[in-house]
């Protein structure tokens, strides 16, 4: 029998394949859930007859119930498992999805949509944080980054999915909305049998559970000894408070959280309000076929993360960030300028913002998971989401009522300022970790790495 092999530095297997794969499940219902709304939206508008306001919150109630659902669900994670939860959270989505058919008026659907996001909002950290502590290095980023893709392949899906049953006539709309239960049913069978994370194991002393997991899934060149001797050293003293959030702050990873939740709020917040009302915005721009042109638009959001899904490793996590953050920044503030009121140069403009936003946003499953450390993974993973969606559910409320008021222009100039700030916060704080195993990506040295920058 040979060396040893760290878990980090495992070659590729077939069950490593299938972790990356079945994480996929959240994301995916994600971006169908917070797609599938644009299109059923302006049907819905009209049978229960919605005011703006009642847009706004339809529209950003999936990101709401995120919230609390990261905010609750973090912790829980790191204090009770991944694995007990990982089929639970599909089930509620799968059920909700059925619900939205039978909504009789406004509160009903943002009540159903709520809980789908509560649902998706515990999803975040637990499929995460079991995908990274299982996935070796290499795979480690594209495999995170990949889950973005999935999330546009799932909201690009949604839309055409929608295209093609907005002809059912009056109550089609509720048709739509419950198509989200046939990818919620597939993905929840898809996860039933899935393994507790070793790490995590070892995290809270059940020792022999994780080394029968690594021995039967990893395989008998996976180096155990060498897993459980950092766990050891990085998991500290029993009895102060695992799984908090004054714990992350007592052990250093304060601006860490804040770099997670303001860089990923401040590309969620223009994107979901953008891409929530995308249809409405171009008719308020005057482009005819609004629906056919954004399937297009949103069509480049899928190329978008491949993109930055290949460069991950390559390039860099703060390259990425930053390149990307600039591009789609400058796109918004041209659209709010539109010196040019042209369909196709309008459309172009929303797919370049399409591209880069997406490029850059497979970093909202990277960094987080990279820059917590095992017993706090969950806890970061879940405020960072949270704090995200908080921002991006009160940007797509107040787009609608925003270009009601004052025109699709300012709201556009609002997005870029957003961008704009998670452009400069990034400058200073995102750290570089391509090159770093789990336990040093997660430790001092890399909190050291991501201290403030000179602008």
């Amino acid at each position: 029998m040979g060396p040893k092999i760290p878990l980090d530095d495992l070659p590729t297997s077939p069950f490593h394949r299938k972790v990356a794969f079945v994480a996929t499940g959240g994301p995916f219902c994600d971006g169908y859930l917070l797609g599938i709304i644009a299109v059923a939206l302006p049907a819905a508008s009209t049978e229960l007859g919605l005011g703006s306001v009642w847009k706004g919150l339809i529209g950003a109630s999936a990101l709401i119930g995120m919230f609390f659902g990261g905010l609750i669900f973090g912790p829980l994670t790191d204090r009770l498992g991944r694995s007990g939860m990982y089929t639970l959270n599909l089930l509620v989505f799968l059920v909700c999805s059925v619900l939205q058919f039978f909504a009789a008026d406004a509160w009903q659907l943002f009540a159903i949509r709520l809980v789908m996001g509560l649902a998706l909002g515990a999803d975040y950290p637990i499929a995460t944080a079991l995908a990274t502590e299982f996935l070796p290095r290499r795979m480690r980023g594209p495999a995170l980054a990949s889950l973005v893709l999935v999330l546009w392949v799932g909201y690009t899906m949604s839309f055409v999915v929608g295209y093609l049953l907005s002809d059912l006539g009056p109550g089609g709309w509720r048709w739509i909305l419950a198509s989200a239960a046939v990818p919620s049913l597939i993905f929840l069978l898809l996860r039933l049998g899935t393994p507790e994370s070793p790490r995590w194991l070892l995290s809270v002393g059940r020792t022999e559970e994780a080394r029968a997991i690594v021995a039967k899934h990893l395989g008998p060149d996976a180096d155990f000894e060498q897993l459980a001797a950092e766990t050891r050293s990085a998991v500290p003293r029993k009895g102060v408070g695992l799984s908090s959030v004054a714990e992350l702050f007592r052990r250093g990873y304060g601006p860490m959280l804040v770099f997670c939740a303001v860089f990923w709020a401040c590309q969620v917040a223009p994107s979901f309000a953008v891409k929530t009302f995308q249809p409405q915005l171009l008719t308020s721009l005057n482009v005819g076929n609004a629906l056919a042109a954004s399937v297009l638009i949103q069509s480049f959001a899928i190329v978008g993360t491949a993109i930055g899904l290949l460069v991950v490793n390559s390039l860099g996590r703060r390259t990425l960030l930053l390149g990307s953050t600039a591009i789609f920044t400058t796109a918004l503030l041209l659209l709010g300028l539109n010196p040019w009121p042209v369909s196709a140069i309008i459309v172009t403009l929303f797919i370049v913002f399409n591209l880069a936003e997406a490029a850059g946003s497979g970093l909202q499953f990277v960094y987080p998971n990279e820059l917590f450390p095992t017993e706090l993974r969950g806890t970061g993973m879940g405020v960072a989401t949270a704090l995200s969606r908080l921002g991006s559910a009160a940007g797509t409320f107040l787009l609608p009522v925003t270009t009601d008021r004052w025109g699709p222009s300012v709201a556009l100039f609002i997005a870029a300022g957003i961008g704009v700030a998670g452009l400069l916060v990034s400058w200073r704080m995102a750290p570089e970790t391509r090159h770093l195993g789990l336990a040093q990506a997660s430790g001092p040295a890399t909190r050291r790495t991501a201290e403030p920058r000179p602008l």
